[in-house]
């Protein structure tokens, strides 16, 4: 039988049960805080509206003229654009492998598992450095550094208040915080912040219960987000585990899905037409000259922060 290995399936059903998969995958957190958005075209352009340029908070006299005119506004708007970019990974499963194999689990889904993770933490990677760029979001350092020796004076309250309260003054509803483990589990340890939720008279509680819930009950902050995911940045052969979203700042504002108009610090947009399987498509080919098929993950996707002013950030010091 005759192969032709320039035809590739695509895989579906792998790539339906490799994104159930990656919802139990807390530690990747990417999409939840850049929500999908299927576009019909490649590359694509869209109007926005700035506040400055817009003059979208701009008070003027409503009352009506002498000579019976209504004030009148031209509300100002500038084009912006993206395009995506494919990104992929594949591995070979050898036939022979395969039946060796067929008693323990399946090849071809655990082969399609280690490409997907590498797109993955690629995307978690991309995602990170698009939210907590202080050349795109505006940040404020923090009162006081949050470092061990700084443990009593450390103000995270009034840091996080103020950032509330600069965003909203600016006409959006931060929904959203992203933390570091790292930075999470030394604030919980933090007095002001530990006297801020508990009260003076309860700060021998400490910070074991200091959850996520509480700090978003507490700051009217619906989602906070503690980012886990790490990942090795040495050269081949060495091991140096950093965490992916960082230490040095804390980012705090408003995720939204679906259309821009929505709002939203940003989007993950990706081409419908060359993406079967949403985010990430599995596509196998033969590869019959070595006897095995290849596995493919792809994605063609951008990131694009479409509401700079609708996040933050805090800088911890670190």
């Amino acid at each position: 039988m005759a192969y032709n290995t320039n035809d590739s399936v695509p895989r579906t059903d792998i790539s339906t049960l490799l994104m159930e998969a990656v919802h139990q995958e807390k530690h990747f957190v990417a999409s939840s805080l850049l929500p999908i958005y299927g576009s019909e075209r490649e590359v694509g352009r869209y109007p926005k509206f700035r506040i400055g340029k817009g003059e979208l908070l701009k008070k003027e006299s409503q009352k009506r003229g002498a000579t019976g005119t209504y004030n009148e506004s031209e509300e100002q708007f500038e084009w912006d654009s993206y395009q995506t970019v494919e990104y992929g990974h594949e591995k070979r499963v050898d036939d022979v492998v395969r039946k060796q194999m067929r008693d323990f689990f399946d090849s071809d889904m655990v082969t399609a598992k280690f490409c997907m993770n590498k797109l993955m933490l690629d995307y978690e990677v991309e995602a990170a450095a698009a939210i907590m760029d202080p050349s795109v979001f505006t940040a404020s350092a923090a009162g006081t550094a949050y470092t061990e020796a700084n443990l009593a004076t450390m103000d995270f309250p009034a840091d996080l208040n103020a950032t509330i309260e600069a965003l909203t003054l600016n006409g959006e509803e931060p929904n959203t915080m992203v933390i570091s483990l790292s930075v999470y589990n030394r604030l919980k340890r933090s007095k002001l912040l530990q006297t801020y939720l508990y009260g003076h008279l309860n700060t021998t509680q400490g910070g074991s219960n200091i959850t996520p819930n509480l700090i978003a009950e507490a700051f009217g902050i619906p989602n906070i987000v503690v980012a886990k995911k790490s990942y090795d940045n040495a050269i081949k052969g060495k091991t140096n585990v950093v965490p992916v979203w960082g230490n040095s700042y804390v980012w705090l504002g408003e995720v939204q899905g679906g259309d821009f108009m929505n709002g939203g610090c940003g989007r993950t947009i990706i081409w419908d037409a060359d993406s079967e399987g949403g985010l990430f498509t599995t596509d196998q080919y033969r590869d019959e000259p070595r006897r095995g098929d290849k596995i493919r993950v792809r994605s063609n996707r951008v990131i694009k922060i479409v509401n700079p002013n609708s996040g933050r950030l805090i800088g911890t010091g670190l």
